[in-house]
């Protein structure tokens, strides 16, 4: 289920996904962030292990075998007063292992679309998805 819904933010609907995204790895002690925009997504022959590929060669991969689930997070207005878009995924204790941040799009008419779609993966899914 983990894949299909990777798979649902990067394709999306009528060619518009969730495109200008950051992809955050974090711990208690650090944090990375990769700006991409999920054009290239790719999944082992087993499928469980996916690696987001961003320019330049910067790569993370996640182990989905590892996950416990994932959760959609959606804010009507930020502290900038600006809707906000995020999917954590979540290990065996329910912390966040990796996110995807929904970037404000630099192409205005997309950023309707991608919200229609972060939307209906909530219908679709629940805000929370357990595996």
């Amino acid at each position: 289920m983990i894949r299909e819904i990777i798979e649902t933010c990067q394709k999306g609907v009528n060619g518009i996904g969730f495109n200008e995204v950051v992809l955050m790895l974090s711990n208690q002690a650090s944090t990375a962030e990769v700006y991409t925009d999920m054009d290239d997504i790719r999944f082992s022959d087993t499928g469980n292990i996916v690696t987001f590929m961003a320019e330049g060669g910067s790569h993370l991969h996640m182990d989905i075998d590892k996950l416990a689930g994932l959760t959609f997070r959606y804010i009507e207005k930020n502290e900038r007063g600006e809707p906000s878009y995020s999917v954590w995924f979540l290990d065996r204790n329910d912390e966040s292992v990796f996110r995807i941040y929904l970037r404000k799009s630099e192409e205005a008419a997309t950023n309707q679309p991608r919200h229609e779609l972060f939307l209906s993966l909530i219908e679709k899914y629940g805000e929370s998805v357990t595996v």
